[in-house]
């Protein structure tokens, strides 16, 4: 079998992980793999690549030509392959990063089995790239081409029944979710200087907005006298910087016990790093597979924080312990006011909506606030870094009212019980070994199909899952 993998860059991160990943599953199982990109490959995994000039990003003034990459496309697969592709395996085709690439698809979904492998989608929470993809795509249904032929690999179970509830047909999603490696661990704890007698809850996280650094820094003012927390990198997006840099002035005037960018401060590698942690935390507020809950078992140490039952189901399903963390984070709705929470949502839905080019539903504002809201209390999670900030001032001027939040703790004491089991479950179920079976499969599947003429899904449909005001995040705008 000859699978093409198609991503814009191959450069160190998430998806270049995941094709590393298909390379290394596939090995043993009779197919003949190689991956295409715009920019040439500088890991050291044994991966065959080719670069396919037009097949980076492009920017926003640029019209790309498709039938052009289309053509080079095929042309370096042959060339590399030795033949024409079975499947081709192309990731994040609708994401706006190439706005040519919908067109390829649809021209490559045509003639030859294809698997679409989605990590982010243009609707979730990034309107800059459905503003540009729609820019540049006359007809936005031609995202999601339909046919037998036409297959999708969704990392977690809530993208596979947003895509089901769009109508797509069952037999075309797969829910595939990442391989998991075990590290290799320290030979002993790492020590960080300057931090003794103290108890580390580590963040291992590069702080950009959906990191939801507010929490991390609600919990620092709450902390026990023995407790520091710190996250590990600075966002890399500039964009990103004001808010993250506010956040830093923000915990410095107030004199909390957390530290910024650890990871880039100590000659420490990640394993030494999260060897030296007392305890893993999580805050965020969205995440695509979930390695951040997982991730910690392995390396020995407990989780504690925010969970996110949309992605982690798909863990719990597997026997995966996640009972030390918390759904939601509710607070006072008195120590923000209900009526600024109200103009803030209003103002946040009306801008959000129209960069989807939607019209905001009438009751939008009410659903919104009545889905983080419960009892007198608000889920801190779903407000801006401002109001944000009037709680953390709230709790630090006045630590008795720590008791008004629940949870008012972390329960580190009784986090670490499930590790042992937690770890033998997570290198069972999400293995490289399980992972590849996984892939031959869907290949398989893939590659059986008989072409048939293209039918597309409605894109509105897709976007409406996401636009659901019920879902609503002011972290996420």
């Amino acid at each position: 079998m000859r699978v093409a993998i198609v991503h814009y860059h191959l450069k160190p991160g998430g998806v270049t992980r995941v094709v590393e990943n298909a390379f290394a599953s596939m090995e043993g199982r009779g197919v003949q793999m190689a991956a295409f990109s715009g920019e040439p490959y500088t890991g050291d995994a044994l991966i065959q690549t080719a670069v396919v000039p037009g097949l980076s990003y492009t920017q926003a003034n640029e019209k790309p030509d498709p039938g052009a990459l289309w053509f080079s496309l095929k042309k370096a697969a042959r060339e590399a392959l030795g033949g024409e592709p079975d499947v081709w395996h192309i990731h994040n085709h609708c994401l706006g990063k190439n706005m040519a690439m919908p067109q390829v698809v649809e021209r490559l979904a045509a003639e030859t089995p294809v698997l679409l492998q989605i990590h982010d989608f243009a609707e979730d929470g990034r309107p800059g790239n459905y503003a540009a993809i729609s820019s540049q795509t006359p007809n936005m249904d031609k995202l999601y081409p339909q046919a037998s032929q036409v297959h999708y690999g969704l990392l977690n179970s809530r993208d596979l029944s947003f895509l089901t509830q769009s109508n797509f047909a069952t037999q075309s999603l797969h829910l595939l979710p990442n391989p998991i490696a075990v590290p290799e661990l320290p030979p002993e704890r790492a020590t960080l200087s300057g931090f003794e007698g103290r108890r580390l809850l580590l963040y291992p996280t590069r702080a950009i907005r959906r990191k939801n650094l507010g929490e991390l820094i609600l919990w620092s003012a709450m902390a026990e006298e023995d407790q520091l927390f710190a996250t590990t990198l600075t966002p890399a997006n500039p964009a990103a910087r004001p808010i993250y840099d506010r956040w830093l002035e923000f915990a410095g005037s107030l004199g909390l016990p957390v530290r910024f960018a650890l990871g880039e401060h100590v000659s420490l590698s990640f394993p030494e790093l999260m060897s030296a942690a007392d305890a893993i935390i999580s805050t965020s507020v969205a995440e695509g597979f979930g390695l951040a809950f997982l991730e910690p078992y392995l390396f020995h140490k407990p989780l504690v924080g925010r969970n996110l039952p949309d992605i982690t189901s798909d863990f719990t399903n597997a026997d995966v312990d996640l009972s030390s963390l918390y759904d939601r984070m509710m607070v006072p709705l008195d120590w923000v006011g209900e009526a600024l929470i109200r103009e803030t949502l209003d103002a946040a839905l009306r801008d959000y909506y129209t960069a989807y080019n939607c019209v905001l539903p009438l009751a939008a504002v009410d659903e919104a606030f009545d889905a983080m809201t419960a009892g007198g209390k608000v889920e801190f999670g779903r407000l801006s870094e401002a109001l944000q900030e009037k709680v953390i001032l709230h709790v630090n001027a006045n630590s008795a009212s720590q008791s008004e939040i629940a949870p008012a703790s972390l329960g580190l004491d009784s986090a670490g019980g499930c590790i042992a089991s937690n770890r033998e479950l997570i290198a069972q179920n999400f293995s490289l070994d399980r992972y590849g079976e996984n892939l031959k499969t869907i290949y398989e599947k893939v590659a059986q199909s008989a072409v048939e003429p293209l039918k597309y899904a409605s894109h509105q449909t897709v976007l409406d899952q996401f636009l659901d005001p019920q879902r609503f995040n002011l972290l996420r705008t």
